[in-house]
């Protein structure tokens, strides 16, 4: 019979992780040791650090029993090995947001459900294409170009963009299909341009699929093939067309079909 943790025992484990973290070195030190035991002197090489303050490091762990000494060698005990597995993990996890920290900092990431936040390891390739004074359009002509090679493409768009609208119509012209998904603003948008008349055509053509929300989407996410590019909204409410997350990557993209599958779930068929 497995034995449920008490409440003492989650409060132990808090506290502990809560040490790990406020110091640079008890980490590392868990991360180096998961899968190979190493001596004094190749810890203290590899993180550069005088062998006073690793030995200091290595000390604090043992008396909280994560790690072993056998004559020389440190290694991590069992309780340790989780420890190390759980930190991994949220390394992992947070690895997109502590390389970009300034861009989440100015964003609005509530289009974005907390589990996909789980998995944001999956856009550890991305490439952030961010627009400059040199090239105001950089950010904007990578997702116009990724959306001209999309052979099926899939997208939330949340704001009415006749630059995106014109490529996408292009692209249907060559036979190739989409699943729109967008809000009632922008249909009525859509109904009221010189676009609705085409998007009807495809629709009857079977290429296109015309979907809604009933609420507010703060998040423009283009999915094809081999690519996807994700744009996000300033914590103002403003749409930021200046700056693109990219990424071609098998995970990544995998990572983009999944939340676009969490919105077609909760959309209604319109055309």
């Amino acid at each position: 019979m497995i034995k449920k943790e008490s409440s003492a025992e989650k409060y132990d484990n808090f506290i502990n992780v809560r040490f790990l973290l406020v110091s640079e070195m008890r980490p590392r030190l868990l991360l180096m040791l998961l899968g190979s035991n190493n001596n004094l002197n190749t810890l203290r090489k590899e993180l550069g650090k005088p062998s006073a303050s690793v030995l200091h490091g290595l000390n604090e762990l043992e008396s909280l029993n994560l790690i072993k000494k056998n004559f020389k060698n440190y290694s991590l005990s069992s309780k340790g090995v989780l420890y190390a597995l759980a930190l991994k993990k949220l390394f992992r996890d947070l690895y997109i947001f502590k390389t970009h920290v300034d861009f989440w900092k100015s964003h609005s990431i509530e289009s974005i459900p907390v589990e996909y936040f789980k998995s944001s390891y999956l856009l550890k390739d991305s490439v952030f294409v961010e627009s400059d004074e040199e090239d105001l359009s950089k950010s904007l002509n990578k997702t116009l170009k990724l959306l001209s090679s999309c052979e099926d493409m899939k997208i939330i768009l949340p704001i009415f963009l006749e630059d995106h609208l014109e490529i996408i119509l292009e692209n249907l012209e060559r036979a190739n299909s989409l699943i729109l998904i967008t809000t009632d603003e922008v249909l009525k948008s859509l109904k009221e341009s010189n676009y609705y008349e085409k998007l009807h055509k495809f629709s009857k053509n079977n290429q296109l699929t015309i979907r809604k929300v009933e609420y507010e989407l703060k998040i423009f996410l283009t999915v094809c093939d081999n690519a996807m590019a994700l744009n996000l909204f300033f914590i103002d409410g403003l749409f930021d067309n200046s700056c693109v997350i990219f990424n071609e990557k098998a995970e990544g993209v995998d990572w983009a079909n999944q939340l676009f599958k969490f919105y077609l779930k909760r959309s209604n068929k319109i055309l």
